[in-house]
């Protein structure tokens, strides 16, 4: 199977913005369960 430069060049741009979408998603959601079980936490101490 042949690809050409062009689609080639598109494919990998397409893997490499899902890659650091998904980076960027992941490391949002990890600090919103951070702050809430920090949340809970604080709570359960007053």
């Amino acid at each position: 199977m042949y690809i050409d430069p062009t689609s080639g060049s598109l494919v990998l741009q397409v893997i490499a913005a899902g890659a650091l979408s998904a980076v960027a998603m992941m490391s949002k959601a990890r600090e919103a369960t951070k702050s809430f079980f920090r949340s809970l936490l604080s709570r359960g101490r007053r």
